[in-house]
């Protein structure tokens, strides 16, 4: 099985513990925002992720109980 490489976008890479991060949001309109990639350590992205999927499911869970 051949292995997918992606194309570096960037000469920049990251310190020691840390990750390069875009992100990218769309709003319920459809439109995006792209903000400027930052370096920051992975467990503040663990953390930032974490807290993103708890309150999804939390919004999900409430659309849900609404339209029951």
């Amino acid at each position: 099985m051949k292995t997918r490489r992606f194309t570096r976008t960037s000469t920049q890479l990251p310190r020691r513990g840390h990750v390069l991060v875009t992100i990218t949001v769309v709003d319920e309109n459809g439109f995006t925002s792209q903000y400027e990639t930052v370096e920051t350590p992975v467990g503040a992205l663990r953390d930032g992720v974490a807290a993103i999927h708890v309150a999804a499911v939390t919004a999900d869970g409430a659309a849900d109980s609404r339209t029951a």
